[in-house]
């Protein structure tokens, strides 16, 4: 082979080579045309946002429960501690009645949940001749 044909196949293949790896290069370059026609969508414009009033915030406050009880009577029969407990809701009271292990049924009148509290009271109630014979109850 000659000069010139070597020259001549060199030019040949470069030029086979810089073409070859030019097609995959448009074919991202399609992949990108096809993207951007997705993007160019009509956009819906969402109406305004009306300003809302702002809302004052008040704290949290977890309230504990009752774990101190006054109790004003205690009974064999739920019949009649339900009665006892109607009568000082009646009166203004916040009753409840407590099941106890004994199967007795326990009408309270007050609860606490601080014990401080609790003792504080039992002490003033027991003051009184009609409540003498209340006593705490401490539910665990």
């Amino acid at each position: 082979m000659s000069n010139l044909s070597k020259i001549l196949l060199l030019c040949v293949l470069i030029v086979s080579i810089g073409l070859s790896s030019c097609k995959e290069e448009a074919k991202t370059v399609k992949k990108k045309a096809t993207t951007e026609k997705v993007a160019k969508k009509k956009e819906v414009k969402k109406p305004a946002a009306k300003p809302v009033a702002k809302k004052k915030l008040e704290p949290v406050v977890e309230k504990v429960p009752n774990k101190y009880f006054l109790i004003v009577a205690s009974f064999e029969k739920q019949s009649n501690a339900d009665k006892l407990q109607n009568k000082l809701k009646t009166e203004g009271y916040v009753s409840e009645v407590h099941n106890a292990t004994n199967g007795f049924y326990r009408v309270s009148y007050k609860g606490f949940s601080n014990r401080k509290l609790a003792f504080e009271e039992l002490k003033n109630v027991r003051s009184t001749e009609e409540h003498k014979d209340t006593w705490l109850y401490i539910k665990r």
